[in-house]
Formats: structure tokens, sequence, C-alpha cells
């Protein structure tokens, strides 16, 4: 599917939106995140600084507050501004990351309704968790990998983008796997595509794997302690399903009508949830899922720019009768 040439007038619209939605963002996540939970996100910034805190926290967050506290320093500003411009540059580069994403497959139209959409989920996303410095570098991250895969970038490059993203994410490990059943579907030799997929799956873990080399694996550990037994259902249903149903319902009712790499994306839901029932992880916490946002956001784009929606004759009002 090939996107659409698009006019000077609708690049700069385009852009007002996506500022607007990047405007939106940042300002939902400042004052439901950032000013309500910015006790406590210095006084794990410091358990970081001092190899004090649990895992994971240690590990995940241990490169991205080294570079926040090299930015507090240098500059001069306190730790509540430093938190403030993180949220802020990441939230822009993951509107421009994910709208390049959905620029893939779509005319501007339908991927700025995508960017909609992502501002959307977003404000649900944001409501009572808090967001870890690195999360929407990852994301961001996630997005040109993605976009990278469905171009058929080369695989050492995808190894190197892979290798760069451990830094901020380790959610992006499932890809390799993932990549390697594309390869397969074009009609790629069997032994060449698994042993790369290997190389960029050993690349996607290594930071993660060092970093927990180098700070060491004697801590206190978050436990998850919700067996399915004591799971809040209500909340699960209720949280979840206005975040899944209506992407399921176009995967399930235009499944043919979405590239291929987009319908095996579909595949991180049930390994995420997999993956927290393993763990013992409350599945209710929206936030938990990011990594189905840019999926569910492309099934979305793809079906607007398949579909062709425009409203019917019968929609428009109905013509005053002439004159007698």
């Amino acid at each position: 599917m090939i996107a659409a040439p698009v006019r000077r007038t609708d690049r700069i619209l385009a852009g007002l939106l996506l500022t607007a939605v990047c405007c939106w963002m940042i300002r939902a996540h400042w004052e439901r995140i950032d000013l309500p939970d910015q006790a406590a996100k210095i006084r794990l910034h410091e358990q970081v600084l001092a190899n004090e805190a649990p895992d994971p926290y240690q590990y995940k967050l241990w490169p991205i507050t080294h570079a926040m506290q090299w930015a507090h320093e240098t500059s001069g500003q306190g730790l509540g501004n430093v938190f403030y411009a993180n949220t802020l540059l990441s939230l822009v580069l993951l509107v421009l990351a994910h709208h390049r994403w959905l620029r893939t497959w779509t005319g501007t139209g339908p991927a700025l309704v995508g960017g909609l959409a992502l501002g959307a989920l977003a404000n649900v996303l944001f409501l009572t968790y808090v967001h870890h410095p690195y999360e929407f570098w990852g994301i961001a991250g996630f997005c040109l990998l993605l976009r990278a895969v469905e171009r058929d970038a080369p695989w050492w490059a995808l190894t190197l983008l892979c290798l760069g993203m451990g830094v901020v994410w380790e959610k992006h490990a499932l890809v390799p796997g993932l990549w390697g059943l594309l390869q397969l579907a074009r009609g790629r030799a069997f032994l060449p595509s698994l042993w790369r997929g290997l190389v960029m799956l050993a690349a996607a873990l290594a930071v993660p794997l060092l970093i927990r080399w180098h700070l060491g694996t004697e801590r206190a550990h978050v436990d998850g302690m919700t067996y399915l037994h004591v799971q809040e259902w209500d909340k699960v249903l209720w949280f979840q399903l206005p975040y899944l149903l209506p992407f399921l319902a176009i995967l399930l009712l235009r499944f043919r009508a979405l590239p291929g790499w987009v319908r095996l994306l579909w595949l991180y839901g049930p390994v995420l949830v997999a993956a927290y029932i393993s763990q013992h992880f409350v599945l209710h916490e929206v936030r938990s899922f990011w990594p189905l946002v840019p999926v569910f956001t492309a099934t979305l784009a793809c079906w607007l720019s398949s579909a062709k929606l425009e409203d019917s004759p019968t929609d428009a009002p109905t013509p005053a009768p002439p004159p007698r």
C-alpha cells in the first residue's frame, strides 16, 4: 500500500494537529503524573543512583537515571524540571515516530486519525499510574523499529536498532521472532532468517543483561502476588475491554485488509498477558500494555485507508424546494 503524496498546505495542517496532540499529552502527563508523583519519582531516582532500588526498577531505570542526573548537574536545573523536560522531549519524539510508523502504509488523513487515537489512548494510560522516564523513549524507538521491519531494512540495521533500544526498553525483544515469521511469509530462506533473528534477539537483550550483571542481582524484588483467583476481574474487564475491543473487532472483521506485519504484531497481546500471568502481576493496569498502542492505531489507520469511508449522499442536507 503506497502512501499518497501530500500537498504543502496539508503538511502544515498535519503539523499543527500533531503539535496539538503533543500539547494535550504533555499537559495530561504533567497534571496527572509529573506534579502529583514528583516526590516519589525523585526518591526512586536517588535509590537508583545509590544502587538500592528494588528489582526490576534498578536495572530498567539505571541508564536514564544517570543521563538525567548528568543533565541535572550540567544544567543546574532542579530534578523536577529535568523530569518535565524528559517528558516533553520523549512525548514529542513519540508523536513524530508514531506518525512515521502509520505513514508506512496510509495517507495523511488516516495517519492523523491514528495520531488522535494515540492521544486518546495515552490519556487513558496516564490515569492513576506512574510512568517511568524511559517509557516514551522506548515506545518511540519501538515505532521506528516496526517501521524499519515493514520497509525491509537490512537485518544488521535492525540489529543495531534492537541494541540501541535496549538502553531504554526491553519489550522490543519479541520483534526478532516476529521478524523471522515475516521473513518466512515473504518467501525468505529458513536458516538465514533463523540465525539472523537470533542475532537480533541477542542484541535486544544484551544491554538489559549487561546492566544486571554490572549492578549485581542481590537485592529486594518487586514480587507480583496477584494470582488469577485474586485478580480484580471487574477492573480487568472495565479497564481492558474498552481499550481492546474496538481494535480487535477491526482485526477480526477486516483481517485481510490489514498488512501482514500488523497482523503479526497482534501476537504481542497474548504474549504480554501470558508474561504478566506467569509473574503474578495485576492484569487491569492498562499501562503495562503500551506496546499494543502502535498496533491498535496501525490497525485503525490501515482499515480507514482501505475502507475509504465517505459520507453517503443521503447524509447531505435535503435541498430546499424551489420557490413557487
